[in-house]
């Protein structure tokens, strides 16, 4: 529950990370530091150089629904519930035209991704955005009530999560990720995770750009990606690695940014004292032997 407020950089090494607490202000002193913020708050509050995205990239007011009428909501797919916003999204003061509901059976209960909403860097502007964006969610229900009467007619927002923020201000690691090597599948040698998740870009406030790939794509996230250049025992994991904007839209979804979580803390551990641009990349390779190589056999199918 602490706030970020500052953080000391000595050198090339962070120091300390300076909190604000709802119990009074607290300062945390160690070895080395994880950058999960998602927005490079340590990075940039140690002045360290960052980049943000010269296009808008939306984010999601997320929510909750009950009272769905499960029997008649299966008569759609996603697609046609993906037409009537998009044919309706005008009317009901919508910016975003695609979208989708997943209907958790047997509950009667959905969580819809429906809406854009801008996300900035800066508190009032944070703060107008969530009211925003549960001023969408709340157009969206009653879009869906009214379109879809029969599935949600007798529906409601049981729950509003807090704004999904996906793209903001990153980290300028050693490495600059790019798209052409998602694509191409480049496996690096300090590689630490590896994701094929299409290119999922929200810089459109109507819609999502996709870039889907083969079935046995592979793409993956270098240790330079994480790192920053001027910053020995600093590693950024999750969405605020470096990488052009349309390669993060890829590699910030939940199963990379976990495996980047793991070696970021084996990475730090291997650095000790040292810097984690020189560290044993063989050993790092050899603990994150399991997010690299493991391929277990899909349960889901055996005997297929």
């Amino acid at each position: 529950g602490a706030t970020l407020r500052g953080a000391d950089l000595e050198g090339r090494r962070v120091t300390r990370l300076h909190l604000a607490t709802r119990w009074g202000d607290a300062e945390v002193e160690a070895r080395g530091f994880v950058d999960a913020s998602g927005d490079a708050a340590i990075a940039w509050h140690a002045g360290l150089p960052v980049r943000e995205p010269e296009s808008p990239v939306f984010g999601s007011q997320m929510f909750q629904i009950e009272g769905i009428d499960e029997a008649e909501f299966a008569k759609f797919d996603r697609w046609e519930v993906e037409r009537v916003l998009a044919d309706n999204a005008d009317a009901y003061g919508l910016r975003r035209k695609d979208g989708f509901v997943f209907a958790q059976p047997g509950t009667g209960i959905g969580l819809a991704n429906m809406t854009h909403i801008p996300t900035p860097t800066e508190p009032v502007g944070a703060s107008m955005a969530g009211l925003d964006g549960k001023d969408q969610a709340d157009r969206v229900m009653a879009l869906l009530r009214d379109k879809l009467p029969a599935a949600m007619g007798r529906a409601r927002i049981r729950a509003y999560g807090l704004p999904g923020i996906r793209q903001t201000r990153w980290i300028a690691g050693t490495h600059h990720l790019t798209t052409d090597e998602v694509r191409a599948g480049t496996r690096f040698d300090d590689a630490v995770a590896r994701c094929s998740w299409p290119v999922e870009l929200h810089n459109r406030a109507e819609g999502v750009h996709w870039e889907e790939f083969g079935d046995d794509h592979m793409h993956w996230v270098p240790l330079g990606a994480m790192t920053p250049a001027d910053a020995d025992n600093l590693v950024a994991a999750g969405r605020c690695i470096d990488g052009d904007v349309a390669a993060l839209a890829s590699v910030r979804v939940i199963g990379p940014c976990m495996a980047m979580g793991q070696a970021a803390a084996h990475a730090l551990d291997l650095a000790g004292a040292g810097s984690v641009h020189q560290l044993d990349r063989a050993a790092l390779r050899d603990r994150l032997r399991d997010n690299l190589e493991r391929n277990d056999h899909d349960p889901w199918t055996a005997g297929a």
